[in-house]
């Protein structure tokens, strides 16, 4: 029997929103570059319940794959800060720990304090705020910190 193949583009699926574990700048360019043809876009998502889901900006070769993520902003608001003074917020291209705020017509959480440091990223046209890239567990809770899909 020859093998007819198949693909994720031919079962269907035009796009993904990838998120839930740890997506790193060579994993996604593994999927788009092995996994997934030009007729699937992919866009990782960073979030959680009191963010909603961040998309990241458009993955690129040309950029090492690098991927940027920006809150759902009004909802959300994300800040990457220092991480021995929660109020300053560190320059562009540094690393600090991610620091939300969520505002809702029901909710409000101010500067609730992530799991999660990354590196502050410049706002970008289709989301004029700051982002943030890299985004790990913060250092000093990694080892306790359980990463995947929940």
């Amino acid at each position: 029997m020859e093998d007819q193949g198949s693909s994720i583009a031919d079962a269907g699926i035009t796009g993904i929103f990838s998120g839930g574990t740890e997506f790193t700048p060579q994993w996604t360019r593994f999927a788009m570059e092995e996994l997934l043809d030009d007729r699937v876009y992919m866009t990782p998502t960073y979030g959680n319940t009191l963010m909603g889901l961040a998309c990241s900006r458009p993955v690129t070769a040309e950029e090492g794959y690098k991927i940027s993520y920006y809150a759902p902003q009004p909802r959300a608001v994300i800040e990457v800060v220092d991480f021995d003074d929660n109020d300053q917020r560190v320059g562009y291209g540094k690393t600090g720990r991610v620091k939300l705020t969520t505002l809702t017509k029901e909710f409000f959480v101010p500067g609730f304090m992530e799991r999660d440091e990354g590196e502050r990223e410049l706002p970008y046209k289709k989301y004029p705020w700051d982002g943030v890239s890299g985004v790990r567990p913060f250092s000093e809770l990694a080892e306790a910190t359980t990463v995947g899909v929940y």
